[in-house]
């Protein structure tokens, strides 16, 4: 009884000392999941505020390789180029320096330059974009953060699990 009761307290202070310790970082990874006709999709993770190589900016947008870019379920090597409003804006994805595997026109999808981008969780419904064959076709960007848990809801399971992992030891 005397255990529980000093779980209780010190789960308490963890709990009230956590509150707020966590902060968002800036360079948070999103989750962006972009479908189109006949079936396509196309998910990749990218920082919310991704390191541009020098070099691989200009007025025009920048170049960035994602993580875990998948098309269609299977992995791939491409590149993204992003585009501001004055060059189309949207992406492109880039099979190498002249192949382009989807160029797609819409709104540009980060705020600030081109050399310090800066992404952000769109609504549900996403944003439309369009291939520039103006016959209606559409695809469907959704960005949406990554879960993390937070440093203070991961020591509250180990204040739950560590107990727990005691008592079993002893019945046993």
């Amino acid at each position: 009884m005397k255990l529980l009761s000093r779980f209780v307290v010190l789960s308490t202070a963890v709990l009230f000392l956590g509150v707020g310790a966590a902060k968002a970082d800036s360079s948070q990874p999103l989750f962006f999941d972009l479908t189109g006709p006949q079936g396509l999709n196309m998910t990749f993770e990218l920082a919310s505020k991704p390191t541009i190589a020098p070099g691989n900016s200009d007025s025009c947008g920048f170049t960035v390789t994602p993580t875990d870019l998948t098309i269609d379920g299977a992995a791939s090597s491409d590149f993204l180029v992003f585009y501001s409003n004055s060059c189309g804006g949207a992406f492109a994805a880039m099979i190498d320096d002249d192949d382009f595997f989807l160029s797609l026109f819409g709104p540009k999808l980060y705020s600030g330059s081109s050399s310090n981008p800066t992404f952000s969780p769109t609504s549900p419904s996403g944003i439309n974009l369009n291939d520039g064959t103006n016959d209606g076709t559409v695809y469907n960007l959704t960005i949406s953060p990554t879960a993390t848990p937070e440093p203070s809801s991961l020591l509250l399971l180990g204040m739950v699990l560590l107990p727990l992992g005691i008592a079993a030891k002893r019945l046993l």
